[in-house]
């Protein structure tokens, strides 16, 4: 009945077994098993085998492991399913960790706000401990004893089912990583990873994440970011583009052919080219919805959100007078709208189908009930 638990990092192995026996200086390890939660052995297993002594020089210990579906975390944010083997040794010269790791299904959800710290260059006059990074950092070397060295090189294969949820993105990775480092608490990643479809949420809609190229070089938490992602069903290409590092990203409108700045809000807003009249105020407006619509889908980031709508906007010159839209969109080519004239009593219901990028089935229900077929095309 062996455990290892850990609430903050989600780790939750239970019902392990250890058999071992010493001959002489040595303690073989003939078995060690820890099961991952889950009801008949659904949370998987790592078992283990080794032998460790101590000699005149130190300590010695040799371990390999062979992990089996084993739910690492279940948080509720960071839920990890992995398999593979590991080898791990320790003598005089050091530690050497390596092996091949593959991610049967994982569920990453990103935080929407990152927890705020202290620049390096804030004084705390009567401060009990270390208060910025680099002093926690410095700290932590003087107390920390002379280390051996470190040799860590693992292989993962993060597969078919590696999600990632939030800021606005919802997609699987796919590609391997090379882990290696002299620290475990500062290891280094190598290698590019690809989003496999999803979408990205911005400006109140839901893009189609078309190319998604994340590269990392070293460090484990700043990768280089090569996003692009489209509205779908237009023939105008517009979306958006995220470049840059991770902590510091950079993020701008794309069209294709290219066009001015409010011409790409436009189209990627409204769908449409702004009106020759008072374009700045509709862009100024459909701005503004964007901001009321929330990306993370919780009630604390925005109205449309907390509604459970994907716009909700205001349009005070309408045919009969003022009125209030609330749309849902149901899938990438299925959009429902109502429309409420504030002075009539009566509302319209809208049902959009995006059959092909050019043709759109529109079926209307209120005081006229009318089906369209739609075909559009553009001409210099």
């Amino acid at each position: 009945d062996l455990g290892l638990r850990s609430v903050v990092d989600g780790i939750e192995l239970q019902n392990g077994r250890l058999r071992a026996h010493l001959d002489g200086r040595r303690l073989l390890i003939d078995e060690f098993m820890l099961r991952g939660p889950g009801a008949a052995g659904a949370g998987g297993t790592v078992v283990a085998s080794g032998e460790g002594s101590w000699t005149a020089a130190g300590p010695q210990a040799r371990m390999t492991a062979q992990i089996t579906r084993l739910r690492a975390s279940v948080r509720s944010d960071r839920r990890l399913t992995v398999s593979g083997t590991l080898a791990a040794r320790h003598d005089t010269s050091g530690t050497v960790v390596n092996g091949n790791l593959k991610v049967d299904q994982a569920l990453i959800v990103l935080p929407e706000q990152n927890t705020p710290k202290l620049s390096d260059d804030v004084a705390v006059r009567g401060a009990a401990g270390p208060v910025t990074q680099t002093e926690a950092r410095a700290s932590e070397q003087a107390a920390r004893p002379a280390a051996r060295k470190l040799a860590l090189a693992v292989d993962l294969d993060l597969g078919d089912e590696f999600r990632v949820q939030g800021l606005g993105i919802d997609t699987r990775l796919r590609g391997t990583l090379a882990l290696s480092g002299q620290s475990i608490t500062a290891p280094r990643l190598v290698g590019i990873i690809r989003a496999a479809g999803g979408e990205y949420r911005a400006y109140g809609q839901r893009l189609d994440i078309e190319r998604g190229v994340v590269r990392f070089t070293g460090q484990i938490d700043n990768p280089s970011l090569d996003i692009l992602a489209v509205r779908p069903n237009m023939m105008q290409r517009v979306g958006v583009q995220v470049s840059g590092r991770a902590l510091a990203p950079y993020v701008r409108l794309y069209s294709e052919p290219d066009m001015p700045e409010a011409e790409k809000l436009s189209w990627l807003v409204v769908g449409r080219a702004s009106a020759s009249g008072g374009a700045e105020a509709a862009l100024l407006q459909q701005a503004g919805m964007a901001l009321l619509a929330s990306r993370s889908g919780r009630s604390n980031q925005g109205v449309a959100a907390a509604l459970g709508l994907d716009e909700l906007s205001f349009k005070r010159d309408g045919a009969d007078g003022p009125s209030i839209t609330l749309g849902k969109r149901f899938g990438r080519n299925f959009y429902a709208a109502y429309e409420r004239s504030l002075s009539g009593a009566l509302g319209t219901l809208y049902i959009f189908f995006d059959l092909t990028r050019r043709v759109t089935l529109r079926a209307e229900a209120g005081e006229r009930t009318a089906l369209d077929l739609i075909y559009t095309f553009s001409f210099d």
